[in-house]
Formats: structure tokens, sequence, C-alpha cells
């Protein structure tokens, strides 16, 4: 008798008819099915069978487990084969298999998150989610009282720092949790403290004391730790560094000399770059890996001869890289050094930057190698809850750190809201690895920080007769072109067209000059919005990409009417009939003229002329930072400032790292500088100008949020002599009715987000339109 291997039988079985039995009428039927988890009854065996013995076949399972075996623990010392595809791989800590493991088991952080299935989680409105979320992350870890396990005057010296320097109590609070963070199986987590309470000095703190072993050196990690951060900021690390540090060598590692060795960067202790440049390097080191890996494309060619040169030459880029110890990457080296270290500890600064998940650089910081991980920024959330989303994701807190997860255990819940469930999750998280100061959180009784005092005035400046004349002007052929928008149906349509509108008014109170010059030359003060965090990258949904594919060039310069041949002026071509006299007028204002060689004054020219007088008549040395939305507008004040001999020095987008870094040394050393000019996108977060104890804005931001980031520049810890701050406005225009705009926009944070920041920068068109009238309507649902 034959006999069937394994599969024969298998394939043997699987092809054998059906059984069939028969009828009381003889028919031949197929007897019932038997149900999936029933066995089908064996024949008894006839007397001289043999039973049969079960073939069995060998697999891993047979192989002999080793003591303490679990099934659910990842060794390791393997990354899984096959990892779901939801998650993300990161070379140094790969994504666990499953989630199930036991918290005594598991390789990572686990957190004790109690069933929340049995909660009453009644349905909320979206703002009360909002809220709630936003309450949530303003409570986490807030401390009113110094842990008896600290000594408030050993523990402020830090072992490292330059005599002299002391952390302040709640620092010291900040230093052991740090410490705390970065043992057993925690690896880091959200410094969310306010702006001004000093995340640097506690992060260099925990650098200086918290450096590598050999036993860690030997399991791959390189020493130094990465900050990475907007452009403005690096040289601030830099010099912070030095003045607080002994002996610690730092690495800015920026611009086009930047070293492509990642041995160089290996030998410092602390290594600073940008966000921008952590995007660039991520994309030449995943070309790199491809072409190293010979992942290109097979149907580019076929040529033998093609493909032999190709290995030839690369052999030979190795043979000379080796030599000059690049390990293999050619002569001509790859930018990507940063994808090239394993670094002790990676630090974001300002880390809100990558709230948006789908961006490339979101994706590139997480794909940095890092045994320790942080997160620092005064605004973990600003728009939504996914914002948490991209700093889990960097963090690798599991499971949450997988979107699927994150989206369905926390983003549709808060926002269909059914939020209680959750915030119960998320609390939970939070509480463990995010800790939030504010400046006025009480500790051991008293505020974190006493700064001295911020005085806001609103400073009404007089037009002349022939400003108010130009004004008018304006205004009327802005309303003009707005009621047209608003009759054809179009305002929607037409958002950005309207915004051009409401700067042409801004600018008009400005200077009349302004309206002369291109309005794209100032397309940042369109929309307000922070400083520019990634050197010269803008968002997709960018304004001025949106102008250049709606064709604005078409447009007139001042109602934004289209231009044919029928309406065109034939003086400059870029207005229309009705706006001709208005740009003649704008010209002439922006003309030099007379013995001094100054252009006309204007309402807000005279204003800070008196200012500056004023300030320096006090005779106590102070210095002045003067912010204006309009470059332009800062080219027209820098005449006056030299006519009157007041030294100043300018920092813009416009200007090189190094000029705008010379910039800032010179106002905060040089005794005789006594102003400084500054964009408001270039320069109005992240500053440290203590140095200035005066602040004059030039022009209003409805946003409120964002001014008073712009007085944190001065009105920070460091500052010791009271702020002034002079808000220019004129009477009887648009920048009154901002001012209104302003003060229900405070009343609304304060109500509905827990006095938060804004929950968006973007102006809605209600609020827009009610810019242009008097007693228009404020929606608070404008931004739906």
């Amino acid at each position: 008798m034959s006999v069937l291997s394994p599969c024969a039988v298998s394939n043997y079985g699987n092809s054998l008819p059906s059984p069939r039995t028969s009828n009381q009428a003889g028919q031949s039927v197929n007897p019932r099915p038997l149900p999936t988890n029933v066995s089908r009854p064996q024949p008894a065996l006839q007397s001289g069978q043999n039973k049969a013995t079960p073939i069995h076949i060998p697999s891993n399972r047979d192989l002999p487990k080793p003591s303490g075996f679990n099934p659910n623990v990842v060794p390791s010392n393997r990354v899984p084969s096959n990892p779901p595809a939801t998650q993300s791989r990161i070379p140094s800590n790969p994504s666990p298999t499953n989630y199930n493991a036991t918290t005594k088991d598991a390789l990572w952080e686990t957190f004790d998150v109690p069933d929340a299935n049995d909660l009453y989680d009644p349905r909320t409105s979206a703002e009360e989610a909002e809220k709630a979320l936003r309450a949530l992350c303003e409570d986490t870890m807030a401390q009113d009282a110094i842990p008896d396990d600290i000594d408030l005057e050993k523990d402020s010296i830090v072992e490292g720092f330059r005599a002299g320097i002391k952390l302040l109590p709640h620092q010291v609070v900040g230093r052991k949790w740090m410490r705390e963070r970065e043992e057993g199986k925690k690896t880091g987590g959200i410094l969310a403290d306010d702006m001004g309470l000093g995340k640097t000095i506690q992060t260099l703190t925990r650098i200086v004391e918290g450096r590598p072993r050999k036993e860690n050196k030997k399991e791959g990690w390189a020493p130094p730790t990465l900050i990475i951060c907007p452009l403005a900021l690096v040289s601030q690390w830099h010099s912070e560094a030095e003045k607080m540090c002994v002996g610690l060598t730092v690495i800015q590692h920026h611009g086009p000399k930047r070293t492509t060795n990642p041995e160089v960067l290996k030998r410092a202790h602390m290594v600073v770059t940008t966000y921008q440049v952590v995007d660039k390097e991520y994309q030449s080191y995943q070309l790199s890996c491809k072409n190293e890996g010979g992942g290109g494309d097979s149907d580019d060619s076929d040529d033998d001869s093609d493909n032999e040169h190709f290995g030839r030459t690369l052999a030979k880029a190795k043979k000379t890289a080796k030599k000059n110890g690049t390990k293999g990457r050619g002569k001509q080296d790859v930018k990507d050094a940063l994808f090239r270290v394993k670094w002790w500890r990676l630090v974001l600064d300002e880390a809100h930057n990558i709230k948006n998940r789908k961006t490339k650089m979101a994706i590139a910081c997480c794909e940095l190698q890092g045994k320790f991980r942080w997160c620092l920024t005064g605004t973990p959330l600003q728009n939504s809850v996914e914002d948490l989303y991209s700093l889990i994701k960097f963090l690798q807190i599991r499971p949450l750190n997988d979107w699927d997860k994150f989206n369905e255990q926390i983003s549709k819940p808060v926002k269909a809201g059914r939020s209680v469930r959750a915030m119960k999750r998320l609390q939970i998280i939070l509480k463990a690895i995010m800790l939030r100061r504010k400046k006025d959180t009480l500790l051991n009784g008293r505020p974190l920080l006493q700064l001295p005092d911020r005085n806001v005035n609103v400073v009404h400046c007089d037009f002349d007769e022939d400003e108010r004349s130009f004004y008018d002007d304006i205004e009327q052929k802005v309303s003009k072109r707005l009621d047209s928008i608003e009759r054809a149906g179009e305002m929607n349509k037409n958002y950005t067209q309207i915004l051009v509108l409401l700067l042409r008014l801004r600018q008009a109170c400005d200077h009349p000059a302004l309206i002369s010059q291109d309005y794209r030359k100032d397309t940042e003060a369109l929309q307000p919005r922070a400083a520019s965090t990634v050197d010269d990258e803008d968002d997709d949904d960018d304004l001025a990409g949106i102008f250049g594919k709606l064709g604005i060039s078409k447009k007139c310069g001042v109602c934004q009417k289209d231009l044919n041949f029928d309406n065109i002026s034939e003086e400059d071509g870029a207005h229309c009939l009705d706006c001709a006299s208005v740009a003649r007028k704008a010209r002439r204002k922006s003309t030099r003229s007379g013995p001094s060689d100054l252009p006309p004054n204007s309402s807000k020219t005279r204003k800070i002329l008196e200012l500056l007088r004023e300030i320096e008549e006090r005779g106590e040395g102070e210095k002045t930072i003067i912010f204006s939305q309009f470059t332009s507008m800062l080219d027209l004040i820098e005449p006056f400032l030299d006519a009157e001999g007041f030294k100043y020095v300018r920092y813009d987008g416009s200007m090189s790292k190094d000029h705008r870094d010379a910039s800032l040394t010179q106002i905060r050393k040089s005794n005789s500088t006594k102003v400084i000019l500054i964009s408001f996108k270039a320069g109005s977060t992240g500053l440290n100008l203590t140095a200035c104890n005066n602040v004059i804005l030039v022009d209003l931001w409805w946003n409120p949020a964002l001014e008073d980031q712009a007085f944190d520049r001065a009105h920070r810890f460091g500052q010791e002599r009271d702020v002034h701050i002079h808000k220019l406005v004129v009477e009887n225009t648009v920048e009154e009715r901002i001012l209104e705009l302003q003060a229900k926009k405070r009343e609304l944070a304060a109500a509905a987000l827990s006095g938060d920041k804004m929950k968006n920068s973007k102006l809605g068109l209600d609020d827009l339109m009610a810019l242009f009238r008097h007693g228009g309507r404020d929606d608070e649902d404008d931004d739906e």
C-alpha cells in the first residue's frame, strides 16, 4: 500500500467528493452540514482493523522555550519582522507587535488607564469639549507646594554651571521632574511651562547632569543632545549654554557649510539645528539609503554597461569616502549627518511647530533616533486635540503614538462631543508626561515669577488735514468695492481680496506712502500670525501662494477691481482710473525733499519721535522695541530716526541669520544703540529682549494673543525695569474698530478657552466685515 505525503493527504482530503446518503425513497441526498465547532463522528473500527496514527507536521512551536518566555514581549535584541502597518518604525525604538504586554514585562513605559466604558459620557458641544481639553492641559502637573524631598538651597546649585547661577524654586522642581522622566522605562516628556519661566535653563540642567555612561556608549548612543529650534533661536541657545555652563562644547548645525560628517557632531556635548535643516537632511537621508540599498527604479535603465559603470563609480566613491573618514558616502558628501547619529537626547524647542502630523517637517523629526525625547512648548494645544498627537508620536508614547488608535480613542470622541472617556485617557497620560506651569501659578503661596509692572497705553495719533482727506478717499473707494462684492454675493469667494482692502485701510493709518507700494511686499500682514519658525518655509495655504493662483497682478492695487484696457490708468498701469488720483497722492508722500531729505511725515512717525524723545529725556538709558507688521513702514521710519540722531538696529525676515544675530547683540550690549526695529513675522516670538523696557506697536493686530507674544519679548524673566507698552491708534479709523474686536476676543478667550491663547489665528468673515463699518456684528462662530 502506498503512503501519501502530508501535503498529498491534505490535497487528497480536499479532493474527495462530499459523502452522500439515501432517503427512504432511495434518492441520494447530502447530509445536513454540522456546525463548524462540532466534529464529525468517526465510524467504529471493525474487528481486525488497525487504528490510524495522526500525522504530525513539525513547526516552530516544537522548538524548546527559554525559561521566563513571554510571547507578548518583543526581545530587546530583535526587531519584529512584520510590525503593524499603522505603526512607524524608529530604528532605535522598534514598535511592539502588540500592546497587551503586562506592565511588569513591557519594554516601554505603560500607563494604568482605568476602564472608562462605564463612565457617563453625555454629548456636549464642540466648544464645551475644547474648553474641557484646554482646562486639562492647564491643570496638568501644576504643584502648589515644593515636595519635601527637595532642598531649595542645595538643589538650586547645578554642578557644571558657572558660579553664581542658581535655579528658581519652580526650576528646581522642574529639574527633579525631568531627571525622573529619564529613569527606568521613562524616556522624556513635555515641558510646557509658560513663556519666560526658564525652559532653556531647565533643559541645560538636564544636559549637564544627565550625560551618558560608558555602557550607554557601548550600546551605540552618541554623547550629544540635539536641540531643534526655529532659526532665530539657534544663536540664543548657543549663547545661553556658553553663559551658564562650564566646558560645554556646542555646534551650530545649519547653513550650506554645515558638516556632512556625523563623527564631527558626535564630538560635541550639544548640537543646535533648525526644523528646516532636519526636514532637508531627512529627504537626503531617504535618497541616500535608497541608493546605498540599490533601491533605485530598475526600469530606469536596462543597459548592463550603465550598471557596470555605476558599480565602478560607487566602489570608487566608497574607497575615497573611507579614506576621508566619511563611512562610504562618496566624495561629494550627502547632507544627512543628523540621521547618521544615535542621539543621547532629542529636544524640540517651540515643539508646537510639528503640530501638523502630515508635514514633512513633523515626519522628519519623528524619524530621528534618540534614547530620550523632549518637547518644549508654552502652547502645547493651539487649535485642536490633534495638536497633541504629533507631540505624543514624537515622544513614542504607546499606544497613542499610533494615529488609528489616537483617532479612535481621542480625536473622534472629542469632535463628536463624547469627550468624557477621551479626557480620562488623556488625563492619565498627560499627568505623567507633561509639566505645565504658568507665570501666575502659585508655589508655596507665591507666584512663580514676580515680574516688574507692565503698563499698556493706547496712544491716540491725530491726522493732519491732508492725511484725513487721504484716508477718507481710500475708505470711500474700499467701501464702494466692498458693496459691489457684497451685492454680487461673492463674499466668501473674494475673501483674500477683502483682506487686501483691509490691509490698504490699515496702511493708510500708518503712512500714505505705503499705498503707492506693491502690497505683496507686506502680504504677511494680511493674516497676522506668529513668527515664522521654519526658515523661509510657509504653509501650503500661504496667502502669497494664493495671490499667484488668483492672478493678483491684474487687479487694481487699491480697490482690487479687475483691470482691463477700458479702466486701467496709464500713469503706472497698476491702478484703475478711479484710484489713479489716490495713487498719485501716495507717490508724492513717498518723495524725499527739502534740506533734510526726508519724506513727508505722518501721524504715526510724529508720535514715534515724540515718544522716543520722552524716553530719552528720562535719562535712564532705556531702550525701545518698535514693532510693525509692514516692513515697508519700517523702511519709512528709518530716515526719521537718522534725522533725530537715534542709533538703531533692524531685525526682519529679509536679513541673513548673521545680520540678525549682530542686531540682537548690538541692542543688548551697546549703550549707544537705543532702538530696534522688528517686523512681526520675524521677531514676535522666541526672542529675549529684556534689554528693552519700552515697546511701540505701530499698527494693531486684531488677535490680542499675538500682541501679548510681542509684549513678552521685553516683559519676561530677566527684566528689571517696568515695561511701558504704547499702542498707536488713529481715531475714527479702522484701528478703533480693531480695538473693539480685540476687547471682544479677550472676553471670549477668558470665558471659553480657560484663559489660554486664541484657538485660531484666522480672521472670520463676520469679524472681517465688522472692521469696515461701525456697529458691525461680531459672530462668535466666525471660525466655522
